[in-house]
């Protein structure tokens, strides 16, 4: 058992699931100082949940690192190199797309 990666795994899920359930973007000083207009021009809930995801996703690797000893340093080092490729391809997808703009 690796405590470090459980504990990180716990952190990265609860926090992914805080953003995915559309809470966790009310506590950022960022949005809470950013002017109405616009705040108007995003979706920000389905841009939540797609964050969200993806931080999740990041939780559950490190928690199946944390509980699992046959998911060695070499699976968990490809595990991390393929999420880091998903999120770099979800944040290309959210800057492409109009899916999180308001028309």
């Amino acid at each position: 058992m690796n405590f470090t990666c459980i504990f990180f795994g716990f952190l990265f899920t609860f926090a992914g699931l805080w953003f995915a359930f559309g809470k966790g973007y009310l506590h950022l000083s960022l949005w809470k100082n950013m002017p109405q207009k616009e705040k108007d021009k995003l979706r920000i809930v389905p841009l939540c949940r797609n964050i969200g995801g993806i931080i999740t996703l990041n939780g559950v690797i490190f928690l199946v690192k944390g509980f699992l000893p046959l998911f060695s340093n070499h699976w968990f080092v490809s595990a991390m190199i393929v999420w880091m490729i998903l999120a770099g391809l979800d944040v290309w997808y959210i800057e492409k797309s109009n899916r999180y703009r308001r028309p």
